[in-house]
């Protein structure tokens, strides 16, 4: 039997703490009162709306998945009710702007609610969190007549959102895309191509479904310079709000795929369909990442989701499980012991739970800092949010989302052989993880886009900022008792390994030797995560330690274990990438393609 999904609200409600969320999000007047007082109840809500809800249905939509039949994509049994319920209760629009009907909170506090939810069943809250970069889209860069028309019902959650990117032949590369939008002269265009990989793409459970379809007017200037973003709905929407008639947008078949399976992945069809244009012509691609920058934070936290689900399975699992005499344990006590007494158990238990304490505030603290970017009143400090969050939102899509796999296995491991069948649950983590590090732009791309994006901003500046702060976080550790003083000695080697080789990179770059940089690119991204995990921990160290004194409660004293933990035991894997980052392209290259 599955283990029943408890959300870990306390060790969220510590992540906002972590990340200093209150203090900085105090200096923005629309979240002035932004505190634990909201932050509590509303996780507490959330998660008996995920516990009560949402993770009773997950497996039934692993099982069952969204099918299709002549075009009409059905939902499976409690999806359509769950969803009316989640809309109804205000979780679609609680991290949304006010002025546009949403519940006014930061950002940031969507992260435990994500969080939540996504482990509860991932593939339902991959609707609402496609809608909330559809309504960001919209309401940055439309008109005010397309936000009036379509904003509403958006924000409410009566409607749902997509985005279209990719087609046939087109998947990372859009410059490719042939999808085909002609000016009608009359405020809209008809659009005609197909596309794949739409999430969500069509359902039932909502009644119209708002596409942003990336296509190209004729005449546009060729690759990604020619791209333009249009609004397309399902259904056409009357001058007096009404639904008309169809719009020619039509679901051609959902894939089969290894996990998310009530998720549809849906083939689209236009034909002629009425869209209207978001914005200029030909800046398609720069509205469109605002969509992706908040969803590739989101697909992290995907990762985190899985893994954490994974963990409370294995844990539970762990606990119970009465198997072979521990190494130094008399037979006598052994007959009441279980496999969580044995050292190698706890070591992956330690490793995963300490992972995703590090994934949580890597991710919490890149939607504080969209948050930055966005509201931030002050040009100083909305630069430092977008300088910041771009740099952390590689690393979030990327490490967190590899690690959601990597972790989701070491579950498995933890179950031995009852992991590998369905009957506990688990292996649907490991399934429903693997597409994260895929969509939303490949880990690999992220890898590309530190180096050769992120990595020369400001002429490094940027980055040496980052790394400032660590280092800052490393004198605070230093000045605290003996266990988080050692904790800080081994934070300080890395990030003196991690400067020295983003110095090499640059080196190299400038020289032009960019292929070498290249081949580096995905080890750089690991030992960069592995390194900012250990920053997150190093302040969660300091946090804890005083909670700790303060209290006197348990849950700081594992907090600080498990920050030792990861300083001791996993952030020394950073030194590890080092030579795969120096060691340049021959060997990648040295081999025809036909020999692999």
């Amino acid at each position: 039997m599955a283990v029943a999904y408890k959300a870990p609200v306390k060790d969220i409600v510590f992540g906002y703490e972590v990340i200093d969320s209150y203090n900085i999000l105090s200096k923005i007047s629309a979240f002035s009162d932004f505190s634990e007082d909201i932050v509590i109840p509303t996780m507490e809500e959330c998660a008996k709306f995920a516990e009560e809800v949402l993770a009773p249905i997950n497996s039934v939509g692993d099982q069952k998945g969204a099918t299709i039949e002549n075009g009409v994509v059905t939902m499976p049994d409690g999806f359509v009710e769950a969803y009316k319920s989640f809309s109804e209760s205000g979780w679609a629009s609680i991290s949304l702007p006010s002025e546009i009907g949403g519940g006014g909170m930061p950002i940031t506090l969507s992260g435990g609610t994500l969080e939540i939810l996504s482990t509860a069943n991932l593939a339902f809250g991959l609707a609402p969190g496609l809608s909330a970069g559809a309504i960001s889209a919209i309401n940055f860069h439309g008109s005010e007549e397309q936000k009036q028309k379509f904003l509403p019902k958006l924000v409410s959650g009566e409607w749902t959102g997509t985005m279209n990117l990719s087609e046939p032949q087109s998947g990372s590369d859009l410059g490719t895309i042939t999808t085909k939008a002609e000016d009608q002269g009359d405020g809209s265009y008809k659009i005609t191509g197909t596309k794949v990989w739409i999430t969500f793409g069509e359902h039932d459970m909502t009644e119209n479904i708002i596409h942003l379809v990336l296509a190209k007017v004729p005449g546009s200037p060729e690759g990604t310079k020619g791209i333009s973003m249009f609004i397309v709905p399902k259904i056409k929407i009357n001058d007096d709000g009404s639904l008309g008639e169809n719009n020619n947008v039509n679901c051609i078949s959902i894939e089969e795929k290894l996990g998310i399976h009530a998720s549809p992945t849906c083939v689209m069809e236009y034909d002629g369909s009425v869209g209207y244009l978001i914005g200029e012509e030909n800046r398609g691609l720069n509205y469109m990442f605002t969509m992706m920058n908040e969803a590739r934070v989101w697909v992290g936290g995907q990762g985190l989701a899985c893994a954490n689900g994974a963990l409370q399975g294995a844990a539970q699992y762990a606990r119970d499980r009465v198997q072979g005499r521990p190494i130094g344990m008399s037979k006598e006590d052994a007959k009441n012991s279980t496999i969580i007494d044995h050292a190698d158990v706890r070591r992956m238990l330690m490793t995963i739970k300490a992972y995703v304490d590090a994934m949580r505030y890597l991710m919490y603290d890149n939607q504080l800092m969209m948050d930055l970017e966005y509201f931030a009143e002050d040009e100083e400090t909305k630069a430092f949010g977008e300088e910041r969050c771009g740099i952390l939102t590689p690393v979030t899509k990327a490490w967190v989302s590899d690690l959601g796999v990597e972790l989701s296995s070491v579950a498995i491991q933890v179950y031995g052989g009852m992991g590998y069948v369905e009957e506990t649950g688990v292996a649907q983590y490991l399934r429903d993880s693997r597409i994260a590090p895929i969509y939303e732009g490949t880990n690999g791309i992220q890898a590309l886009d530190l180096m050769f994006r992120k990595l020369p901003l400001d002429n490094g500046q940027a980055m040496q900022r980052l790394l400032d702060d660590v280092n800052k976080v490393v004198e605070e550790m230093k000045g605290e008792d003996d266990v988080v003083a050692s904790m800080a000695e081994k934070l300080e080697t890395e990030v003196a390994k991690l400067s020295e080789i983003t110095m090499w990179l640059g080196s190299k770059m400038l020289e032009g030797e960019l292929v070498d940089a290249s081949a580096g690119a995905t080890p750089y991204l690991k030992m960069f995560g592995q390194v900012l995990g250990g920053y997150y921990m190093g302040k969660a160290a300091i946090l804890a330690n005083k909670k700790h004194t303060e209290t006197n409660d348990d849950f700081y004293a594992d907090k600080l274990t498990l920050c030792n933990f990861y300083m001791e035991q996993l952030l020394p894997l950073a030194s590890g990438y080092a030579s795969s980052i120096t060691a340049g392209k021959d060997d990648l290259f040295a081999m025809k393609a036909e020999n692999f």
